[in-house]
């Protein structure tokens, strides 16, 4: 984007204007530090003649923001992105402008780190003028005249005190817990009356190089040289008030413990009579109001839950005295919570060092107050503890404002099996729970896009809500080739704190192809895959530099993840080369589309090849079963087996299918099966034999074993063992979908959500055959069903399918929409017997017969 205005920062904070272009050169670029988690306000009053007609203001930050105008928030933002390629947000501020005197007010929290979402500025420019950095422009038409509000030097701004600064970090990659003193912030900052008077200038971040370097073409220098317009909406937010109040204890005070640690491990003792009042009061929206007050050696803790886990900015309105303490700590669970007994003292825990510290400390100032947490977290569970409130506090409503990507429910699934129907349900609501300006592995203890787990986000994600969507998906896409390493590479997760040539995850690049596969599949989306293809060959490269004498994959570097599964890595692994061959096809899928006949080409003989190398030495006739890994050397076959490379073998199309069903009667035999131990996420003790079990696959790779079972026309032990798994998790109370299949890790985690993809592509039995379903394939798998229905929601419009058991029957009516036709395939243990094998679009009625 052309930059209409200057970015701005506080005037406090020099510019180091005496940096040469020989030092530069002579010297790495050192990240300069002005501080960590630092927060600063802003504002611009302007006075408009007349009525407003329209009006957009485009802004980014160095960091995060939050936009008022007037006294009324309206926005947050930026969208995380690399700053490279840094993201400005445009709102449409036309209904909070009026005639007179007007104010935007910003309110910028600079991180000073890399977070799990965000990105310190690396390059050179950052030594002029260190981290933060505001942007505005604002056209708004008042009457006849077209105004400009820029980042200009009329801005005043200030650093708040009201943030604690040096206060510790809330878990791994997660920004700083807020200790806020409001007694150093006033509430009326952000309004037109405001008095900023004696507020600092700010001055316009740009350097301009000295005479020899204006004649070499090194003279100018300002943040952020590339700015791109964010292309997708804004979140949604609504209020949400807990259902359920819990338990209240005393506390006995323990201020030695550091903030991070003190809520959950201070001692509980039995509550003291009249030292709380009406403490239902916290379940209503209305005017009652819970009372507490605390006492000598004993503070106060309420604990109460939320229907169900989701993402939201925890928040708590009071009335106060002042200098009373408030600590509110949130969690996706209690301990115990899933156990046969319930806790007998429930409280929030930090019991690994993956639980963070979701919590905040809010100091108050006399009147009615309300405090919300400036990032969003996972809520289910609120522990809410009172401190220094002798004469007590009234609490008028404790709540949170739940936060996600305004999705549209688009796609449906309903059998006659409520438990089917009830995963379906709670997989979407998992989804959406990780799915805000990125897709996020959880809500709750990362935040963080990791690559790997989007090919499975965007399957159940499309499933669930088709379309809608499309704008974040492209974003997974394209942030992910921004983060390429120069060998090709993608980091694991981007945008966010990967550290340039820190640990990376190779397999992770090629589900990444193979997931750019499936996004344009869906949605027919050429020019994104035109944007990225060149990533996509170059992340290709990479693997071919690995190739060993017989033509496979040996001994990849780095981290060698495939997923929380102890499965053979060694040598000439079957699953990275198997994944290999995937995102070759993928690939030569991909080139297909954008003309590229001969990329498509090539790829698709390395992967014969690979694939006649892995059929000659990994295949073990005896098992009847792909080995985990061959010595590259001598050729000998370890003797590990695992449900993950042998269903990599079917879904890549490596395994000729006269071997299938074998296959899939071992990777479906539960008595073989044996979930590996890799803590913490997964904690099993169990006997391992190598030569008589096979490790199974935990919540992320169960969905490449689900699609296996399924090409192989067994979705019905897909079904047996999606049940086997799940059905334990929902009894057990679960509101969304494990990391593992026991809740010793996050308990909202995206990539659990396969289920939803599955039963919709293959018991409703709709995939694209063709970029957009232009061309879709029907092959229903009814199982042990007696009917099911739904929609699968495309590009070109609904795909509504029903079908039924009528004696030895299926009888099945499906909607085809315009632009798009399907082509039958018979299901298993059946033959068409009433309809056409291609339907244009329409309504259709269909009959399938058993066969005998």
């Amino acid at each position: 984007m052309y930059k209409k205005a200057p970015f701005i920062w506080t005037s406090k904070q020099k510019i180091d204007r005496h940096i040469s272009f020989r030092q530069i050169v002579s010297a790495e670029p050192v990240r300069r530090s002005d501080g960590v988690n630092r927060w600063h306000l802003f504002r611009r009053r302007f006075s408009l003649a007349s009525t407003v007609g329209h009006a957009k203001l485009s802004i980014t930050v160095d960091g995060r923001y939050q936009l008022f105008i007037n006294g009324q928030r309206l926005g947050r933002g930026p969208a995380r992105s690399s700053p490279r390629f840094q993201i400005y947000d445009v709102h449409d501020v036309a209904s909070y402008l009026k005639e007179g005197e007007n104010v935007i007010a910003v309110l910028v929290h600079t991180y000073g780190v890399d977070t799990a979402w965000y990105e310190t500025v690396k390059d050179y420019w950052q030594n002029y003028f260190g981290d933060g950095a505001l942007y505005v422009d604002a056209e708004i038409q008042s009457g006849d005249t077209l105004f400009s509000v820029q980042s200009d030097v009329n801005w005043r701004c200030r650093e708040s005190k009201a943030w604690k600064q040096d206060t510790p970090r809330a878990g791994w990659g997660q920004d700083f817990i807020e200790d806020f003193d409001a007694a150093y912030f006033s509430d009326d900052w952000s309004q037109v009356g405001f008095d900023d008077s004696a507020w600092d200038t700010v001055q316009i971040l740009n350097v301009t190089g000295n005479e020899t370097e204006e004649a070499m073409g090194f003279g100018r220098h300002s943040p952020f040289p590339v700015l791109v317009r964010r292309d997708f909406p804004f979140l949604s937010e609504t209020k949400e008030a807990p259902v359920k109040f819990v338990a209240s204890y005393g506390v006995v005070p323990s201020p030695e413990l550091p903030l991070d640690r003190r809520v959950y491990d201070e001692e509980f003792i039995e509550l003291r009579e009249g030292y709380v009042k009406n403490p239902e009061a916290l379940l209503c929206n209305d005017k009652r109001m819970t009372f507490v007050r605390t006492g000598d050696n004993c503070d106060v803790s309420l604990l109460i839950a939320f229907d169900v886990i989701h993402s939201a900015f925890p928040f708590i309105e009071i009335e106060a005295q002042g200098g009373e303490i408030i600590e509110v700590a949130v969690s996706e669970t209690i301990p115990g919570e899933f156990d046969r007994d319930p806790p007998e003292n429930p409280r929030i825990a930090r019991q690994t060092h993956l639980d963070c510290a979701n919590l905040f400390r809010y100091t108050a100032r006399p009147g009615l107050q309300r405090f919300e947490k400036f990032e969003w977290t996972a809520v289910r569970y609120m522990q809410i503890t009172v401190r220094n409130a002798p004469d007590g506090i009234r609490i008028r409503h404790a709540g949170s404002l739940y936060t996600h990507y305004p999705v549209e429910n688009l796609g449906r699934f309903d059998c006659d099996d409520r438990f089917l129907n009830d995963l379906w349900k709670i997989g979407r609501h998992t989804v959406l729970q990780c799915t805000h300006d990125a897709w996020e592995d959880c809500p709750g203890r990362e935040k963080r896009q990791w690559l790997g787990d989007g090919i499975v986000h965007y399957l159940a994600s499309a499933a669930a809500f088709g379309p809608s969507t499309q704008p974040i998906d492209r974003r997974f896409f394209i942030n992910a080739s921004e983060s390429q390493r120069s060998d090709g590479l993608i980091e694991m997760f981007s945008p966010g704190d990967y550290h340039d040539y820190g640990i990376v995850i190779p397999d992770f690049s090629l589900h990444w192809v193979c997931g750019a596969n499936h996004y344009l599949q869906h949605t027919a989306d050429v020019a994104t895959i035109v944007k990225i293809y060149p990533a996509i060959q170059k992340a290709l490269a990479w693997f071919e530099n690995h190739i060993g004498p017989n033509g496979l994959l040996v001994d990849l570097p780095f981290w060698h993840f495939i997923e929380w599964a102890n499965i053979g890595r060694k040598g000439e692994a079957a699953i990275i080369n198997a994944l290999y061959i995937g995102a070759l096809r993928a690939a030569a899928s991909m080139a297909d589309s954008i003309d590229n006949a001969g990329a498509g080409k090539l790829y698709r003989k390395h992967a014969d090849e690979m694939s006649a190398a892995l059929n000659a030495r990994h295949w073990n006739a005896k098992r009847g079963l792909y080995v985990d890994c061959v010595d590259p050397d001598s050729g000998e076959q370890e003797v590990n087996v695992s449900q993950h490379a042998n269903a990599a073998m079917i879904i890549w199309g490596i395994a000729p299918e006269e071997r299938w069903p074998e296959m899939v009667g071992h990777m479906a035999n539960r008595d073989k099966l044996r979930l590996t131990a890799v803590p913490p996420i997964v904690n099993v003790d169990r006997e391992f034999d190598p030569n008589k079990h096979m490790a199974q696959a935990n919540t992320y790779f169960s969905h490449f074993v689900y699609q296996a079972f399924a090409m192989a026309g067994r979705f019905d032990l897909a079904l047996d063992q999606i049940c086997d798994f799940y059905r334990p998790m929902i009894e057990a109370g679960a509101t969304a979908l494990w990391e593992s299949f026991e809740p010793s890790a996050s308990l909202c985690h995206a990539f659990s959500a396969s289920p939803v993809y599955h039963m919709s592509s293959n018991i409703l039995g709709v995939t694209p055959l063709t970029p957009g379903f232009k061309k879709f394939q029907l092959w229903v798998q009814p199982c042990d069903l007696q009917q099911a229905e739904g929609v699968v929601a495309t590009v070109h419009g609904d795909i509504e399918i029903k079908w039924y058991r009528e004696d030895a029957d299926l009888a099945l009516a499906i909607t085809v929409p315009e632009g798009t036709t399907a082509h039958i395939k018979d299901p298993p243990g059946y033959y068409l017997s009433e309809g056409e094998e291609e339907l244009a679009p329409g309504s259709h009625h269909l009959c399938f017969t058993v066969r005998e």
